[in-house]
């Protein structure tokens, strides 16, 4: 990964995390917050979005790039766990109590600033993902601060309380499918001041406000918690970076954001130098169509066959633009191509600086285009096939961002891939979508109750890491996996069952859950309880550690089963020493010719043979030191 003097470059990054909280209902309604997974739902609405004037009479940008989409919207409900609130039929019912003395208790171990007087507005999303065109948010508090392992205090903007928004199922025919049981869900929002200067220090603050948020009473499931991650260098500009799901791709990203910004701007130096000029960019594209209605290209030919147009348009003196790396894989035509694809509906745009043998165009159709569009050498052109809505909305696209490019690098909100790049999502928001919600009333954080928060607050998670690690001699990398995973509590709980025995607990909740999990089995099957039975037949040497495996694995597969019914399935019963030993001699004499060959080189496979008749019968540490022994004395024998 390619690293930069990010002070030289005036590198600045904020942090948005969203967080759920685990209440019993959402918050503006008294819905469950329970997400019904593959359940087929009972009812679908469909509806359309379209721009609305904000609070200062203007359109945010963002909605109107979301509105020229043109995508319709399909919800899909359910009868016993949505209401009419979700569909935007009901106003809204009283803020959800509990969930606003989580968000006042996350607000105080961030050091904020707490709203006596918070007032309900609402955020405007033209997206899909909320029905009303809107969420509803307040800010809770404002203010704070996070305290890095160097001591640096990274500030805190705001901590706003706010619903999440419905789920993403599939997009099908320029269709968005929204599942309604995740939309209302309580919601925390961290935002940061840009204090981050590196993209190390932005993984260490994402992961210590991860590590606060998941140390109160939040949703602790894959998927709870996104983090977003602003990213700009003195000479480009800010840079919203949505949906990182992993804080290894931190680093990656902004180092990928950077490359991609510092070459833009290398863009926007060599117009300068060529002496081009933004106003000299045509405006109307030219139709190839019946050009290159004979083209040696199939694809062309088909679409063309099906009613499709080809348009076709030169940029004067841009030859290489396109063509220029600004991250790894990923150059300035699939910049421009990403943005066409997303707004127009199209697969992409063909330009002059690729290899254009890979769309088979022939040098006589390639002569044609060139004389159409009075091409030179030092020029680049770009070819769009659609209908004729498809192509005005992709020329228009098109047109915008290569003008843009004689300014730099466009405000953007730009999505996370899983390689480290990014693709354009929708224009940055502006201030324009927030503004006062007159369905709700004002709600008060009283001083008394905000006391009564503070005496009970848990303890930072960053000492607890360190407590636990010298406690229990092990690395913070462990406890840290035991916090983000949930199993801090269930943890504690094990080793009070089983003091003697922290090593295995680890390795049980976290390597073995998660190598079950990498062969498709159903971990969440697989309850608190379950586990501490599992120990607690541990504890009472009815299974040895063996077995603890072979549990997990049935469990995951047939939940309705007990442990105690998994056990009697798997005819789990404990051996003695006694009935071990002779067992092992058994099989040590009928390999003797094996250990005479071999000698202690005989004890693998003979332990592997013992193993498989005693396996969650007796622990495998007792196996290989009676195996060992009994080994050495047929050694001796034979000799």
């Amino acid at each position: 990964m390619e690293e930069f003097d990010y002070e030289k470059l005036g590198l600045k990054c904020g942090l948005e995390i969203h967080q759920q909280l685990d209440t019993e209902n959402k918050l503006f309604c008294r819905c469950p917050t329970k997400l019904q997974g593959t359940r087929e739902p009972d009812f679908t609405v469909n509806r359309k979005m379209r721009p609305v004037l904000g609070e200062m009479g203007t359109y945010d940008t963002a909605m109107l790039t979301e509105y020229e989409k043109g995508m319709g919207i399909t919800y899909e409900g359910y009868n016993d766990v949505v209401c009419t609130y979700e569909l935007d039929d009901t106003p809204p019912f009283s803020c959800n109590k509990d969930a606003r003395k989580v968000a006042l208790q996350i607000a105080m171990l961030l050091n904020a600033n707490i709203i006596e007087e918070m007032h309900v507005c609402r955020k405007n999303y033209l997206d899909g993902s909320v029905p009303s065109g809107f969420q509803r948010t307040m800010i809770l508090g404002t203010d704070g601060y996070v305290t890095l392992e160097s001591s640096k205090k990274i500030r805190i903007d705001i901590l706003s309380l706010e619903e999440e928004a419905a789920r993403k199922i599939k997009t099908e025919n320029k269709i968005n499918f929204f599942r309604l049981d995740r939309l209302g869900i309580p919601l925390v929002e961290v935002t940061t001041k840009p204090d981050i200067n590196t993209p190390n220090e932005c993984r260490e603050c994402a992961e210590r406000i991860g590590l606060l948020l998941w140390s109160t009473n939040v949703k602790k499931v894959l998927g709870s918690i996104r983090q977003d991650v602003n990213v700009s260098i003195e000479a480009g500009t800010r840079i919203e970076i949505k949906g990182v799901q992993k804080l290894g791709w931190i680093p990656i990203l902004i180092n990928h954001e950077i490359s991609r910004q510092l070459k833009l701007l290398e863009i926007k130096e060599e117009l300068k130098k060529r002496k081009l000029d933004y106003k000299d960019i045509p405006e109307i594209p030219i139709d190839l169509t019946d050009t290159l209605v004979k083209t040696k290209s199939n694809f062309i030919v088909k679409g063309i066959k099906s009613g499709k147009k080809l348009f076709g348009i030169n940029f004067r003196g841009f030859k290489g633009i396109f063509g220029k790396e600004l991250m790894e894989d990923y150059r300035f035509g699939t910049e421009v191509s990403g943005k066409v694809k997303l707004i127009s509906g199209l697969r992409g745009i063909i330009h002059s600086d690729e290899d254009l043998n890979n769309y088979n165009f022939s040098n006589q159709d390639i002569k044609k285009i060139k004389d159409k569009l009075t091409f030179k050498e030092t020029d680049c052109f770009v070819l769009v096939l659609g209908s004729n809505k498809e192509v005005d909305k992709a020329m228009n696209v098109l047109i915008n961002r290569v003008k843009f490019a004689f300014k730099g690098v466009p405000p953007e909100t730009r999505k996370a891939l899983e390689n480290g790049n990014t693709e354009f999502l929708r224009e940055l928001h502006g201030g324009a979508r927030l503004y006062p919600d007159t369905d709700s009333e004002a709600i008060f954080n009283s001083e008394e109750e905000i006391k009564q928060i503070r005496k009970n607050l848990p303890e930072y998670p960053w000492v607890t890491i360190k407590k636990y690690s010298k406690k229990y001699k092990t690395e913070e990398r462990l406890i840290k996996d035991l916090i983000f995973t949930g199993k801090l509590k269930l943890f504690d709980d094990l080793i009070e069952l089983s003091p003697d025995n922290p090593s295995l607990i680890f390795t049980t909740l976290l390597e073995t859950t998660t190598a079950l999990r990498r062969e498709g089995k159903n971990i969440e099957n697989i309850t608190d309880i379950d586990f501490l039975e599992i120990f607690n037949l541990l504890k009472k040497k009815e299974i040895s550690k063996e077995a603890i495996e072979e549990l997990m694995k049935l469990k995951a597969d047939t939940p309705e089963y007990s442990i105690d019914q998994i056990k009697s399935k798997l005819k789990i019963e404990i051996i003695s020493e006694v009935e071990l030993k002779q067992l092992i001699v058994e099989i040590v004499n009928r390999n003797s010719k094996l250990i005479k060959e071999k000698e202690m080189r005989a004890k693998g496979p003979l332990m592997g043979e013992v193993m498989k008749k005693v396996r969650g019968k007796i622990d495998g540490a007792i196996v290989s030191k009676e195996l060992e022994n009994l080994i050495k004395e047929k050694i001796r024998e034979l000799k």
